[in-house]
């Protein structure tokens, strides 16, 4: 029974990182998270990261995306210019940054997504297998290309946003508990289990920072 147990956890860990294909930029790899189905690459000349995912939703219980990560711990602040590629199938599809302690679709994470209508949001799940909860930020992104900051400072999260040249508006999370070490990257959800959608993302950089 135990010989058949460790064979089953072995499985589920190769499902978890299913898509993996080494480096890719600044990130370790990529993998599909859920149901989803995706490939991502990176343009050294350009500095560039184009991504696709497929995906029902990020939303309620569990979370369908691809997933191009890297593990840290402490505190951090992870920083990109985004933009959806083609007119798109959903007005709900996502793109943005995700930290999350795992790979689970039903996993406790604080998301930063912009949304195909040009709404961002903050989405979070406070523990794993709770329901999606959303903070959504006062500036709205139509067919921009946006400046993602997602920061993590001591156990708190700070989203800010903006087309590229604007001011930066912030919105604060607390009371969100996440390990030390948790997975952070860049995700494309397409809301459609049936479509894949592509997302362009440039000045990309994941800084680790030190607070009092």
């Amino acid at each position: 029974m135990n010989r058949l147990l460790a064979v089953v956890l072995s499985a589920g860990v190769s499902a978890a990182v299913a898509g993996a294909r080494g480096p890719i930029g600044i990130f370790t790899t990529q993998t599909n998270v859920g149901r989803a189905t995706g490939a991502a690459s990176y343009d050294p000349q350009q500095r560039t990261y184009v991504i696709a995912g497929s995906g029902q939703n990020m939303w309620d219980a569990r979370d369908d995306f691809h997933f191009v990560w890297k593990r840290i711990n402490g505190n951090f602040i992870l920083s990109t210019h985004a933009r959806f590629i083609g007119a798109g199938v959903e007005p709900h599809r996502k793109i943005g940054w995700t930290i999350r302690p795992s790979f689970a679709p039903g996993s406790a994470h604080v998301t930063a997504a912009l949304h195909g209508n040009g709404l961002m949001s903050l989405q979070f799940r406070r523990q794993a297998g709770g329901i999606t909860e959303e903070e959504k930020s006062a500036d709205s992104l139509p067919d921009a290309d946006a400046v993602i900051r997602l920061e993590r400072r001591d156990g708190e999260y700070f989203l800010s946003v903006a087309r590229v040249g604007d001011t930066l508006v912030t919105q604060r999370l607390t009371r969100v508990s996440l390990p030390d070490t948790v997975y952070v990257g860049l995700f494309v959800c397409s809301h459609n289990d049936t479509v894949t959608e592509r997302a362009m993302f440039s000045h990309v950089r994941i800084t680790k920072t030190q607070h009092d």
